[in-house]
C-alpha cells in the first residue's frame, strides 16, 4: 500500500473538487495580497479615541459620537455628519471643532438656524462651490440644505416618511438616503441604502432615478434601471462627471458614466477579501466612504477591512494604510496606521486625506509618506532539501523608497556565482550544491533597515526525496478541439527504467461532491505523441483499478457501472498526454488525474518519476477557471516552476489567448504565492530553459510565473483573467532539479 502518499493525494483532489463545487469565482479563497506601494501616514486631527460624546474643542478635547460622512469646503474646513449626535460639525485645519447645526440628542425634522434645527441620523455630506452644505438625513428620509449662518431647510423628501417616489420637494420620497455628491451644475446624486438606487436631485428639489431599481438588489451592470446595487453607501464625482459608488453589500466599487451607464470598476460581486489588484482581481469588504482627487483617483474607506484603499481610473487597487482585520485606532504609516471601522473619507486639493473612525469616535488626517523604513512583509521559510537539489528562498519588504536587498549565510553576505543568483534581490536561488545553514535577508533604504527571520536550510542524503507523486487538472470539456488535455512527462535526471501510473478521467463520480454540469460519459485516451497507447470508456468496476486507487489515496469510485474511465499503464521515460472527451459527443466538467504508483519503500534515486504537468483550456469567469493540482511526496522539499501562459501562446497561432493571466498558488485553502506579469525575470527565464520549457520572448508580456521551494504536501495552481478577461491559457508545473 502506498500509505505515505494517501493523505496528500486525498487533499489535492479534495481541493480541486471543493473548488468545483463551491467556488463563486477565483477570489473566493484569496489570501491577502496587499500592495503598500504608496503608503500614507495618518495622525489624529480631532476626537478622543474610544471616548464617545459631544463636546466642541480642539483636537482630543472635542468629542464625537459615531462620526460618519465628511466633506471639505474651498477654505479647507472639514464638515462631519455626527450621526449618533444628530448634528453637523465643522473642523478647521488646526483641529478646532464647533457645532454648525442641530442639537446633540435632539432628534427631529425641524428646519431652523443652528441649534434650532433637528436631524435624525445624518450620514452623507456634500459642499457646493458657494459653501452651501447638503446633508443626507437618513432616518428622516430627506435631503437637507445648510446655507450661510447655519440656516437649515429641507430640499427634498417627506420628513419621517420612507418610500420611493420621483417628484419635487416634499412630494418625493426616499428610503435611507446615505451618500451624497454634487456636480458643477449644482445637481446632487444620492445613494439610497433602503431602495438600492442612485437618485438625482436638482438644485430646485426635482428628484429622478439615475440608476438601479427600487426594492431590487443585485450586482448587474447596465444602464439606468437595468443596473442593480446592493446597499450602495458612499458616492463621489470626478472632474469629468463620472460617479463612483461604494456598493457595500456587493463588496465592489461601481462607476456611473454619462447617461446612467453602470459598470463595476473594482472588486468582485459577493466576494469579500483584502487583495489588491486590478478590476475583479481586487477584493473589498463592506466599503462605505469614497472620494476622488484631481487626477480622478478614487479613495475608499474599506470599512470591513479597516483599511484605506486607492483605485486608479483604470481600476488598479492598492492599500494606502491600515492592516486588514485589525480593529484599532493608532496613528502611523502604511500597515502601522490602524483604523476602527473607517466610514467617511474626503480628499483635499493638496492631497490631504481625512477619515472618520466610526467606532473610535475620531477624525484622522493623512498624506502620502515620503520615506518609510523597510518592514519585512513576507518571511523566508526553512527548508529541508535533497543533496544536489535547487532551493529558493523568497522575502518581501515594504518601504519608501523601495528597499534594496542583501542575502546572508550566517553573518556573511552572499555573492553571486556559479549556481547562485538573486543575492541582492528578493528571491535567492541556489542550484546544485547548496550549503546548509541559516539564511537571512536584509532590506534597507535611506530611512532604515530590517532583517528577516532566520531560514534554516538542511541538506539531506535520504533516497526518499521530494517528488511529484500526483498531478491533476480539471476543466470544462467541450466538443471538437475543446476537450481536456493533460500533458505530463515521466523521467528525471539520472533515472532509468519505466514507471507504473494510474490515469483517471472522472465525470459521473464528481456527482458525490455536488459538482454541477459534470461530463456524463468521459472517454480517456493516453497518447505518446500522435500514437494512442491505450483508451478506456467506463472502468467497469475493475478490481485492479480500485486497488491502485486505494493504494495512492485517490477518492473512491463507488459505482462499478459508472462511465468514469481509468488506465493502469507502465510507461518509459518521455512525454505523454491524457485526453478526455465526451464519448457520445457530450460536454461538461471533468477531472483528469495521474498518480505515480511506485511505493515509497521501493523508490530509489534511479526510479523514473513525474516531472511535469501541463494543461491548456479555455479560462472563463466566476468558477470557470483553469486549475492544476499537484502533490509533492517524499520527505524533502522540492523546487517548482509554475507558469501561466496567455499572450505567449500567440507564437503558436493559438486563437483567443487569455490576455492577462493571473497565477495563484494555493496550499489547501491558503494562497502562498501569486504573480500577475513575470516582468522578464532572469531567474524565471533561466529555470524555464533548464527544465526545457518553451521560451517567453517578451519580458513585458502579461504571462505569469512562480519559482518556489515547497515542502511535501498538496497544492493547486489556479489561472484566471486578472481583469475579468477570458481566453485560452496554458498552465505548466515543472520540477526544478
Amino acid at each position: 500500500m502506498h500509505k505515505p502518499f494517501r493523505p496528500l493525494a486525498v487533499r489535492s483532489i479534495w481541493s480541486l473538487i471543493l473548488w468545483l463545487s463551491v467556488s463563486t469565482g477565483p477570489g473566493t479563497r484569496l489570501a491577502a495580497q496587499i500592495d503598500y506601494a504608496t503608503p500614507y501616514s495618518f495622525a489624529f486631527l480631532a476626537g478622543s479615541s474610544g471616548t464617545a460624546g459631544s463636546a466642541d474643542g480642539t483636537g482630543s478635547a472635542a468629542l464625537f459620537k459615531d462620526p460618519y460622512g465628511l466633506a471639505l469646503d474651498s477654505s479647507g474646513n472639514l464638515y462631519v455628519a455626527d450621526k449618533a449626535n444628530d448634528t453637523i460639525r465643522m473642523v478647521t485645519a488646526a483641529g478646532v471643532v464647533t457645532t454648525l447645526a442641530g442639537t446633540p440628542g435632539s432628534v427631529g425634522t425641524t428646519d431652523g438656524t443652528g441649534a434650532a434645527a433637528q436631524f435624525n441620523q445624518p450620514v452623507g455630506l456634500a459642499v457646493a462651490s458657494g459653501g452651501v452644505i447638503y446633508v443626507a438625513d437618513s432616518s428622516n428620509y430627506t435631503i437637507r440644505k445648510i446655507a450661510s449662518g447655519g440656516v437649515v431647510t429641507t430640499l427634498a423628501g417627506a420628513p419621517g416618511k420612507s418610500g420611493y417616489i420621483d417628484a419635487t420637494g416634499g412630494s418625493a420620497e426616499f428610503n435611507q438616503p446615505y451618500g451624497i455628491a454634487i456636480d458643477g451644475s449644482g445637481n446632487l446624486y444620492v445613494t439610497e441604502l433602503g431602495n438600492n438606487t442612485v437618485r438625482m436631485v436638482t438644485s430646485g428639489g426635482v428628484v429622478t432615478t439615475l440608476a438601479g431599481t427600487a426594492g431590487s438588489a443585485g450586482s448587474t451592470d447596465g444602464t439606468g434601471t437595468a443596473a442593480r446595487f446592493n446597499q450602495p453607501i458612499g458616492i463621489a464625482i470626478d472632474g469629468s462627471g463620472n460617479l463612483y459608488v461604494a456598493d457595500s453589500n456587493n463588496n465592489t466599487i461601481r462607476k456611473i458614466a454619462s447617461g446612467g451607464v453602470v459598470t463595476t470598476l473594482a472588486g468582485s460581486p459577493g466576494s469579500a477579501g483584502t487583495a489588491d489588484g486590478t478590476g475583479s482581481a481586487a477584493r473589498f469588504r463592506s466599503p462605505r466612504g469614497v472620494a476622488t482627487d484631481a487626477a480622478g483617483n478614487i479613495y475608499v474607506a474599506d470599512s470591513g477591512n479597516c483599511t484605506i484603499r486607492k483605485v486608479t481610473p483604470a481600476g488598479v487597487v492598492t492599500t494606502l494604510a491600515g492592516t486588514p482585520g485589525t480593529f484599532a485606532s493608532v496613528p502611523g504609516t502604511g500597515a502601522a496606521a490602524l483604523f476602527d471601522v473607517p466610514v467617511g473619507i474626503a480628499v483635499g486639493t493638496t492631497g490631504s486625506t481625512y477619515v472618520t473612525n466610526e467606532l473610535a469616535f475620531t477624525i484622522e488626517v493623512g498624506a502620502q509618506a515620503t520615506t518609510v523604513a523597510p518592514s519585512i512583509t513576507q518571511q523566508p521559510t526553512s527548508q529541508t532539501i535533497a543533496s544536489g537539489s535547487t532551493v529558493v528562498f523568497s522575502v518581501a519588504a515594504s518601504g519608501l523608497p523601495a528597499p534594496a536587498y542583501q542575502w546572508y549565510l550566517g553573518a556573511n553576505p552572499l555573492s553571486a556565482g556559479a549556481g547562485v543568483s538573486g543575492v541582492t534581490g528578493p528571491t535567492l536561488v541556489i542550484s546544485g550544491a547548496a550549503q546548509g545553514g541559516t539564511y537571512y535577508c536584509q532590506a534597507s533604504n535611506s530611512a532604515g533597515t530590517a532583517m528577516s527571520n532566520a531560514a534554516t536550510l538542511t541538506v539531506s542524503t535520504t533516497s526518499d526525496v521530494g517528488r511529484l507523486v500526483n498531478i491533476s487538472t480539471r476543466a470544462q470539456v467541450g466538443t471538437g478541439g475543446n476537450i481536456l488535455i493533460a500533458g505530463f512527462v515521466v523521467g528525471g535526471a539520472g533515472t532509468t527504467g519505466s514507471d507504473r501510473l494510474l490515469v483517471r478521467g472522472s465525470g459521473p463520480a464528481l456527482a458525490a461532491f455536488n459538482v454541477a454540469g459534470l461530463l456524463p460519459d468521459p472517454q480517456l485516451q493516453l497518447y505518446s505523441g500522435a500514437t494512442v497507447l491505450a483508451s478506456n470508456s467506463g472502468w467497469g468496476g475493475s478490481s485492479q483499478i480500485a486497488a491502485a486507487a486505494a493504494a495512492v489515496g485517490a477518492f473512491a469510485w463507488t459505482d462499478p457501472t459508472s462511465h468514469d474511465s481509468a488506465l493502469l499503464q507502465t510507461l518509459a521515460a518521455g512525454p505523454y498526454t491524457a485526453q478526455i472527451s465526451g464519448a457520445s459527443g457530450d460536454a461538461g466538467v471533468a477531472l483528469a488525474e495521474v498518480y505515480d504508483t511506485t511505493p515509497a519503500a521501493s523508490y530509489t534515486l534511479a526510479s523514473p518519476r513525474l516531472v511535469n504537468i501541463s494543461t491548456r483550456a479555455q479560462v472563463g469567469t466566476g468558477g470557470d477557471i483553469l486549475i492544476a493540482g499537484f502533490v509533492i511526496g517524499g520527505t524533502t522539499s522540492k523546487t517548482m516552476l509554475v507558469r501561466a501562459s496567455g499572450p505567449a501562446l500567440s507564437a503558436f497561432n493559438v486563437t483567443g489567448p487569455l490576455p492577462d493571466p493571473q497565477l495563484q498558488l494555493f496550499g489547501g485553502s491558503t494562497m502562498i504565492a501569486a504573480n500577475d506579469g513575470w516582468g522578464g525575470n532572469a531567474q524565471i527565464a533561466a529555470e524555464a530553459a533548464a527544465v526545457g520549457a518553451f521560451a517567453w520572448s517578451s519580458p513585458t508580456s502579461a504571462d505569469s510565473a512562480i519559482l518556489i521551494t515547497l515542502p511535501p504536501g498538496a497544492y493547486t495552481a489556479q489561472v484566471s483573467g486578472a481583469s475579468g478577461d477570458t481566453g485560452v491559457s496554458l498552465v505548466e508545473v515543472y520540477e526544478v532539479p
